[in-house]
């Protein structure tokens, strides 16, 4: 009898144990992500600029660092593929303009240099290689980045970007001079010392 009733005790214990463990599996088992995302809106500006000219550029980037001898466990590599997407133009928001009715004279001063309005960098790996005892950090990989998008600016600031956007520039102010002249305005440009025609060339 007390055989018979250790059996059903053990029974009992596997079913339960059993039980219990299915629950767990189904209740815990089932993967659950929860996502939240909150975008806030901080600032919205007027701006007036405009673009004259867009380029692509392509950089390959190669990083290299040791630990007093350049062996493979006491170096760290890296070679970074950098594709640019620049655009160039103007801030029109710098000019001052004078309306001077009585006369029909439009008077510009303050005209805006060229400048980089965006530029856009995409980053790839290509290959990252450390050693033993010369390992990546996050602000390793941040540094070779920022020089990348350092490295990528300059590059468009010596390309023929800033010529190009200055000749577009000189064709959208003959294009202001036509259309005020054909209304029976005048527009000159003020520097420091006197008011003069811009050139229609």
């Amino acid at each position: 009898m007390r055989k018979l009733r250790n059996l059903f005790l053990i029974l009992f214990l596997l079913f339960g144990l059993l039980w219990g463990g299915s629950y767990l599996l189904h209740r815990f088992g089932d993967h659950h992500d929860r996502v939240s995302s909150d975008v806030l809106l901080e600032q919205i500006r007027d701006v007036a600029k405009l673009v004259t000219n867009e380029g692509d550029f392509m950089e390959i980037y190669a990083y290299e660092d040791y630990w007093g001898y350049d062996i493979s466990p006491l170096r760290k590599k890296a070679l970074v593929r950098a594709k640019g997407h620049a655009l160039v133009g103007f801030d029109l928001d710098q000019i001052d303009m004078d309306v001077r009715e009585e006369d029909h004279i439009i008077v510009l001063s303050r005209l805006p240099q060229p400048e980089i309005l965006a530029l856009e960098v995409e980053i790839d790996y290509y290959d990252l290689t450390q050693g033993t005892f010369n390992a990546f950090a996050p602000a390793d990989l941040n540094r070779i980045e920022s020089d990348v998008r350092m490295k990528m600016r300059q590059k468009v600031l010596e390309s023929d970007l800033y010529r190009q956007a200055t000749v577009r520039m000189g064709l959208f102010y003959n294009t202001i001079h036509a259309l005020a002249a054909q209304t029976g305005w005048s527009v000159r440009y003020k520097d420091q010392l006197h008011l003069y025609e811009l050139p229609r060339s």
